[in-house]
């Protein structure tokens, strides 16, 4: 399989074989290290991209809880994910958007959902109360099935949101709590 050919079937797998097919394409792509601590990985082109600085930004914040950063190659007509990240032995196929009105969440979501399962959010609005976003954030779930997860950044704070999360009844307390 060639790159593009995974990054085509990408969303069609699951666990184990998602796994694989992202280890398959870091190992096929000739990436180059873009930091010093060899955590963050450039695909060729990546410098070319109109969003390039916006997206080290992404993966400078990601790069503080994961252990390496792809960037996935921008390959022309095909609706792609901006990263692979690795945590662990986990591997998650993410893209990034910045939101510049809570408003936007679900909108952004659905307009990309045949992207990735997994949204990285950098919320360009301060201050970031986790009640401005939490309800928004909860329709995107109940509203596409397929979603598997939603990062939320602003300014120092970081959150992971999983499906089981929120989909809980006890959502909007575990945002507030963890939510830092």
């Amino acid at each position: 399989m060639t790159d593009r050919e995974i990054i085509e079937t990408i969303l069609e797998q699951k666990g184990n074989d998602l796994r694989t097919r992202l280890i398959e394409y870091i190992n096929l792509v000739d990436f180059h290290d873009y930091d010093k601590n060899k955590k963050i990985h450039l695909c060729p082109g990546a410098e070319d991209e109109d969003d390039y600085n916006n997206l080290i930004i992404g993966a400078t914040i990601l790069a503080k809880k994961a252990d390496d950063i792809w960037f996935v190659i921008n390959y022309e007509r095909m609706p792609s994910a901006d990263f692979i990240v690795r945590y662990g032995l986990l591997y998650k196929y993410i893209d990034q958007k910045t939101i510049n009105s809570f408003d936007s969440i679900e909108q952004t979501i659905r307009k990309h959902q045949l992207q990735a399962r997994r949204f990285f959010l950098r919320i360009a609005i301060s201050p970031c109360r986790a009640s401005d976003f939490a309800g928004h954030v909860q329709k995107c779930f109940f509203h596409n099935e397929n979603l598997s997860e939603i990062i939320i950044s602003e300014g120092g704070k970081y959150i992971s949101i999983l499906r089981n999360d929120a989909i809980s009844k006890k959502f909007f307390e575990w945002v507030k709590k963890n939510w830092k």
